[in-house]
């Protein structure tokens, strides 16, 4: 054992003595001092919760919380009396709170495996809790990023991950099956690039459905997803992944066909790709090419940019697709079945990607974070992933809202320059754009929003971020003594010339408040909505910024996203279609705003609100002064429920200056 190890165990040996010391005090002290005793108690749980051997350590000592006291006087007192809806939130609140919520999870578990009792519970009832308290919240299990746990202090949402890793493992899988499903299936509806965590949910879930020990509707909701992930056909059930390449040699050319057919419907109705589909187009590319539309699941779009492309999209696939990139087969079919191939800037933009001698910094970083994948095949899986899910790009764990946006953006408006990024800064391991004529270099900037980057990101995004995030702190440098928000100038710069050249502001950054509200909300209504715009549609998707809020609507940050479009949903309510950077697009954000990611019309990787409700959290966007409407159209009634939104939420900490 090394001196550190050594070291870090008699530190925790120490933290368990005096959390037994104190419980012991806490026992046996008069009524008048428990309150004392208590405190100090939560003080030295709170350093148990940051590692599992601590969280084991506190639960050895849970059949005697009740007897000492821990809960006397709070609202944890009566387990029976519990709200499992109120265990998240007070989790990620942190302080004190949190601590004895940790306390009371561990309590149940103790109930619910009879090494403790109460006249108010049950152990059936106890698991029950339990149950429902770790499937309302699954994001403490498998963590996403959002700008919510961004803004949480680390400690507290460890803390939080500790304990509900500790109490799921206890619990089993099997308990919150329906859960894990619904939670793949909410995600999924996103489509998203990155699949780390739908793998992890469906994983759980692979390991509840073999105890055997699960719900029959459970089971027959999650097998379809396991199948999606593992064996979608007959044949890959039958044989062993490194069997399948022989076995679909031996098959004739209608059980090809029909083993192409399954793969494709799987993959479009789920959007997750079988490591064994890579096999398959890989083998059909050498033996029945013309099966391949048939394996990509084309509709006539993308059968016809097949037609004309058929050779590059084979050379694509023979380069880029393996098991360990299938999911590039997925973009592959949306680029296709969107006519992006049609634009004869894509492929060859492709075609030169994969012809790059790769900066030796970008290789390491491509081959560091998924070392079974060569560079090169794995950043033109990424560019095929994200040119055919521009919405399904996220900034991960990152404050990089501003490049994950803009690679969206350009992958929507303009595809050419996306690649042109990626091949200079694949390249050079650098960018350089023009701001104002006059350029910028972005290793010859200073420090990004990200101190450090994640690496969690699609390969896209592993390249082109670090460079994008310098150059557009740069950018804001260099009009930070500007009157009003930079916005007005960088994103145009930024993005390109189809931004919008008109501006709007709600904050005055000189006075620090929010000025002329009324003005700002009627000029958003005529820029955008087709009832006071003369119905003019969004005709290229453009950049705004929004005041994030969480839960409760407090105030987190500024965030960038961008507005897609906006239509009438299927319930005949305008809202907007937006694209929002943060991995789970589907959020809370306080006062009943909560986006929707499906079922309200959205494409792929949208989120969506009614448009007044976006609107309470818009404070920058750009417009075309020429071709709007009328402002004082709107009524005042509509602009009146906006301001009360804001000022009960987010601007609540801001001056009013009209």
């Amino acid at each position: 054992m090394s001196q550190s190890m050594a070291s870090t165990g008699h530190l925790q040996a120490r933290y368990i003595d005096d959390f037994e010391q104190t419980l012991e005090r806490l026992s046996t002290a008069p009524s008048f001092s428990k309150l004392t005793h208590q405190i100090q108690l939560l003080g030295r749980a709170q350093k148990l919760l940051r590692t599992p051997a601590g969280v084991e350590a506190l639960y050895s000592f849970a059949p005697r919380f009740d007897t000492a006291g821990v809960f006397l006087g709070g609202d944890w007192l009566d387990p029976g009396q519990l709200e499992p809806a109120l265990a998240g939130p007070t989790l990620r609140a942190g302080g004190a709170d949190a601590t004895l919520e940790s306390l009371s999870e561990l309590r149940l578990l103790a109930i619910a495996e009879r090494i403790a009792t109460s006249d108010r519970l049950t152990a059936d009832a106890a698991r029950a809790l339990l149950c429902e308290i770790l499937a309302a919240n699954l994001d403490l299990l498998f963590p996403v990023a959002t700008e919510a746990t961004r803004d949480t202090h680390n400690a507290t949402l460890d803390r939080a991950q500790t304990l509900f890793d500790f109490l799921f493992a206890r619990v089993g899988a099997g308990a919150i099956l329906d859960a894990l499903v619904a939670e793949v299936e909410r995600v999924m509806a996103q489509r998203p690039i990155a699949l780390g965590r739908v793998t992890s949910l469906l994983v759980a879930a692979e390991r509840a459905l073999a105890t055997g020990d699960v719900d029959d509707a459970a089971a027959a909701r999650a097998t379809p997803w396991l199948r999606a992930l593992r064996a979608p056909t007959e044949l890959t059930t039958r044989v062993s992944r490194d069997d399948y390449p022989a076995a679909l040699a031996e098959l004739d050319d209608r059980a090809l066909a029909a083993e192409a057919a399954v793969f494709g419907r799987s993959m479009t109705r789920h959007g997750l790709v079988c490591p064994a589909h890579a096999d398959l187009a890989q083998h059909l590319c050498r033996a029945a090419p013309a099966l391949l539309p048939v394996a990509l699941d084309l509709d006539a779009t993308g059968q016809a940019a097949w037609a004309r492309h058929s050779d590059a999209i084979e050379t694509l696939i023979q380069i880029s697709v393996m098991q360990s990139t299938a999911s590039a087969i997925y973009g592959l079919s949306r680029l296709l079945n969107d006519g992006m191939a049609r634009l004869d800037t894509v492929l060859p933009g492709l075609d030169r990607l994969t012809r790059l001698a790769l900066h030796p910094r970008v290789a390491h970083a491509l081959t560091e974070t998924d070392p079974r994948v060569p560079a090169m095949p794995r950043l033109v899986a990424g560019a095929i992933a994200v040119l055919g899910q521009p919405r399904g790009i996220d900034q991960g764990f990152n404050p990089t809202c501003q490049a994950a946006r803009a690679s969206c953006l350009w992958s929507c408006n303009d595809p050419a320059r996306l690649l042109a990024l990626l091949i200079e800064a694949s390249e050079t391991n650098d960018l350089v754009f023009d701001f104002e004529n006059q350029p910028i270099r972005a290793s010859e900037t200073g420090l990004g929003m990200a101190k450090t980057l994640h690496t969690e990101l699609d390969p896209v995004s592993l390249v082109l971020t670090p460079h994008l995030d310098r150059i557009y702190v740069e950018m804001g440098r260099r009009t930070a003594l500007r009157p009003g928000d930079g916005h007005r100038w960088v994103n145009r710069e930024m993005h390109g010339a189809w931004v919008a050249p008109d501006f709007a502001e709600l904050i005055d950054l000189a006075a620090g408040g929010i000025a002329q509200f009324e003005a700002f909300i009627r000029l958003f209504h005529a820029s955008y909505h087709p009832t006071f715009n003369g119905g003019r549609e969004v005709e290229y998707a453009q950049p705004c910024g929004i005041a994030a809020t969480d839960a409760a609507g407090s105030y987190i940050g500024w965030h960038a996203i961008s507005i897609q479009r906006v239509a009438r949903d299927p319930g005949g309510i305008w809202r907007v279609y937006f694209f929002n950077p943060n991995r789970d697009k589907g959020q809370n954000w306080g006062q009943g705003i909560e986006t929707s990611t499906a079922g309200a019309g959205e494409l792929a990787g949208e989120s969506s609100l009614p448009f007044g409700q976006f609107a309470s959290r818009l404070y920058v966007f750009h417009y075309h002064g020429h071709a709007t409407g009328d402002p004082a159209a709107v009524p005042e009634a509509d602009v009146d429920a906006i301001r009360e939104l804001v000022a009960a939420s987010w601007g609540a900490r801001f001056t009013w200056l009209e």
